[in-house]
């Protein structure tokens, strides 16, 4: 029998709702301004801080100064919600205005919990929930008319959320043209990941033509909510007032201390930074494809040094998303130096290779036959580079070019004048070559057998720690095939899978294995002295 308590869905203990300071801020940001000028303000806080609430009350400030301002014809405010996916939308967001209204906010949810009304003597505000993974919500949406978009969760979260893309805001942004209601478009998010669009929006949006906005951000510290709690129980006028408010901000603590101990019990570091400690990180979603891949030791603290005797060589992987690894292979199996790597979007492979690969060649003098000066990475070499070419076989036969009668292959072979040497078709070979090739120790100093340029590798350290294979919801399997770790991981899967041919061609796994197994086994130490032999 479960116990009745257990049953029970009671809001927090704290009285009533009380911003936080920024939070506060956050809401007269959204309520004052020029009536006729556009803010996007962004609200950034680890989990449970109080986004929602907040912005909810945003709103409804907004709608009283109408009232002040003896406009209440243009009530009420017509607010579009906007999340990645209608579960999402029901199990946090209609989540906060339900606890709202248990509180005694007076929220109506019409047209089967689509819509929100909060009504006092007057309509003040209307809420409209759109979920984009529903093709009725996004034809919806695409032709609103409101005075506040409000987009819940932007960036994607590690499976939890998948983000909303920044063509929705720019849609979303023509439709926020209620007259009388000063613009507004509101962002309520954790910490981002490192490449969301988020932590450049001025940038991004001046790039989709909005650059009149008005932009502001403010981020709630981690646990700033129940040191809020504590002060308000210092205030307080009653003890039964202090004790409710002492055991809310006790409340918060042990939900955040819960939080961070599950976190990190599912391996979740990743999601501890985000949506504890509040801090922008890097997501770590399914099962890592190169698991021994690190940065502290795979990714060089200095600019590699590039071999005039050595031959560069070109690793590639072709499609709509080309890529190329440079490399050069140290002798006597002294390890494997990747120089630089290159990764186009939606381009053919003439367009790659005259737009991002011989500029990169030109840059540091690695052309055949053209003696510059220095030796170092960066600076140049003093003779002509040899090169070798190692790519995904498909290139040679199938035109994944602009020219349908050139083959990606033939393409490299005629505009850098090489020939072209093409990886195993098997997957199994070149995922074990990165494998064996991540694990192996290095020699001397070196602390890898691979090590990687920090200053040209941006994309490539990026992939290695978040080309993933993904897990079926429904049963849990993880799905350990290339081609659904490229539909998971998209232009992060590009480059590895291009140093993967190189890889399995130079360094196959089945190499490694053999070098170990001709290795001595250690041997123990003689035994101690007994006393029969002394």
């Amino acid at each position: 029998m479960i116990p009745e308590e257990f049953l029970a869905t009671a809001p927090s203990s704290a009285p009533a709702f009380e911003p936080s300071p920024t939070a506060e801020r956050f809401m007269a940001a959204v309520a004052n301004g020029p009536p006729t000028e556009m803010r996007l303000l962004v609200l950034e806080s680890s989990r449970g801080e109080g986004k929602t609430t907040s912005t909810i009350y945003a709103v409804l400030e907004l709608a009283e100064r109408l009232r002040r301002e003896g406009r209440e014809a243009f009530l009420p405010v017509r607010v579009a919600v906007v999340r990645d996916t209608w579960v999402s939308l029901e199990r946090t967001t209609l989540r906060s205005f339900e606890e709202q209204r248990m509180r005694g906010l007076p929220v109506i949810f019409t047209h089967g919990r689509r819509e929100a009304r909060i009504e006092f003597d007057v309509l003040l505000a209307e809420f409209f929930f759109f979920g984009l993974d529903r093709p009725e919500d996004a034809d919806k949406f695409q032709g609103f008319s409101c005075g506040v978009l409000w987009i819940e969760e932007p960036a994607p979260a590690a499976g939890l959320t998948a983000g909303v893309p920044i063509e929705s805001l720019a849609i979303g942004a023509t439709s926020v043209r209620q007259p009388g209601v000063p613009p507004r478009i509101l962002l309520t998010m954790n910490p981002p990941d490192s490449d969301s669009w988020v932590l450049k929006v001025e940038e991004r949006l001046r790039e989709v033509g909005l650059p009149e906005l008005k932009v502001a951000v403010f981020r709630i510290p981690p646990g700033e909510k129940s040191e809020h709690f504590r002060v308000l129980a210092q205030e307080a006028q009653t003890a039964a007032e202090a004790r409710a408010w002492d055991t809310a901000a006790k409340e918060f603590d042990n939900y955040r201390t819960r939080n961070r101990a599950l976190l990190e019990a599912a391996g979740r570091l990743d999601l501890v930074a985000r949506l504890v400690e509040g801090q922008v990180g890097d997501v770590q979603v399914g099962e890592a494809v190169v698991p021994p891949f690190s940065r502290e030791l795979h990714v060089a603290k200095e600019p590699l040094t590039v071999y005039r005797s050595l031959p560069i060589l070109r690793f590639w992987d072709g499609g709509g998303t080309p890529s190329c690894v440079f490399a050069q292979d140290l002798p006597n199996g002294g390890g494997l130096n990747v120089l630089a790597s290159r990764t186009g979007q939606n381009i053919s492979m003439e367009e790659f290779i005259r737009d991002y690969v011989k500029p990169l060649q030109a840059t540091y003098g690695w052309l055949p036959g053209v003696p510059t000066r220095g030796e170092g990475f960066g600076r140049g070499a003093s003779s002509g580079f040899r090169f070798r070419d190692i790519g995904d076989p498909s290139m040679l036969h199938e035109g994944k070019t602009v020219s349908a009668d050139l083959t990606s292959a033939l393409v490299i072979q005629q505009m850098l004048t090489t020939g072209f040497e093409p990886g195993p078709v098997s997957w199994s070979a070149r995922r074990e070559a990165l494998l064996s090739a991540f694990s192996r120790a290095g020699k001397g100093h070196r602390p890898r057998f691979i090590q990687l340029d920090p200053e040209e590798n941006d994309m490539l350290v990026k992939s290695l720690g978040r080309l993933h294979y993904p897990t079926e919801l429904a049963t849990g399997r993880v799905v350990m095939t290339i081609e659904a770790a490229k539909r998971a991981s998209g232009i992060y899967a590009q480059s590895p899978d291009a140093l993967g041919y190189g890889l399995a061609v130079l360094h196959p796994a089945e190499q490694w294995i053999r070098e170990a197994q001709r290795q001595p086994a250690p041997r123990p130490p003689p035994p101690p002295p007994s006393w029969l032999s002394a």
